[in-house]
């Protein structure tokens, strides 16, 4: 009964009060991942997508929590988010990307107006574009620039200045982001669930499963989000929302 209850919550759809529009086309095509899955070369075809140009806002996810009040943070259960849900609320500036959302959180947003969280692949393929190429990761300065930035423009969910190649807004902002798929993004020694608490040996292991480790800033959110549970909340985790192509 109660995995029932979870599951009629998780799925619930309804008419989102946040614009559904505001998605980029994203053409797709071959891809070479710097993650390695089972020993494999990281090489993907991404399938044509269309992705949220800015990250989901404060203000974007209230209007949500208010058409689906079972996601406020006094009466979401437990099992769909931690203690920290929606801690930052209600001081946090209604125009930055939300943080302190579960994974469950942001997949019923995305869910509430027929979209869904994007799969790491498609992620990645959109976050390896600088302003004019569509894979800016070979250019060093670049990579520094994607590991270090925490502009006060990159936080910006809605900030067109720092838009690239695909006109999307804050891949490497200071707030990262939740996908679909972040289960699999696992080390070769994976630790989930161990009691010990030694994320930093756990994080070093996910680094192993990487087939570029000059590429930092994808390690790092691979290193996170590798540690996470789906009812976890970061201060610096937020999420966006993206769409197949039929």
């Amino acid at each position: 009964m109660l995995a029932a209850s979870i599951f009629a919550i998780v799925l619930l759809a309804g008419t989102s009060p946040a614009a559904s529009d505001g998605f980029v086309a994203i053409a797709g095509g071959p891809f070479q991942s710097t993650v390695r899955y089972d020993g494999d070369d990281g090489k993907r075809s991404v399938a044509a997508f269309a992705i949220a140009s800015h990250a989901v806002t404060v203000r974007e996810f209230d209007g949500f929590v208010r058409t689906h009040p079972q996601w406020a943070r006094d009466r979401v259960p437990s099992l769909l988010a931690d203690s920290g849900y929606l801690a930052n609320w209600p001081s946090a500036d209604a125009d930055a990307p939300v943080t302190h959302v579960s994974w469950f959180a942001a997949d019923a947003y995305c869910k509430s107006f027929d979209a869904r969280l994007p799969d790491w692949a498609e992620w990645e393929y959109v976050a390896a574009a600088d302003a004019t190429r569509t894979d800016a990761r070979s250019d060093v300065a670049w990579r520094g620039r994607t590991f270090q930035d925490g502009t006060p423009r990159a936080m910006d969910a809605r900030s067109g200045a720092n838009a690239n190649f695909h006109g999307v807004s804050g891949m490497h902002g200071a707030t990262w982001e939740w996908v679909g798929d972040y289960a699999t993004l696992m080390g070769d020694a994976d630790k989930r669930g161990a009691e010990n608490g030694d994320r930093l040996q756990f994080c070093g292991a996910t680094g192993l499963s990487f087939a570029n480790r000059d590429d930092y800033a994808t390690l790092k959110r691979v290193a996170l989000l590798s540690a996470m549970e789906p009812r976890s909340t970061l201060g610096n985790l937020g999420f966006r929302c993206a769409r197949s192509t039929p």
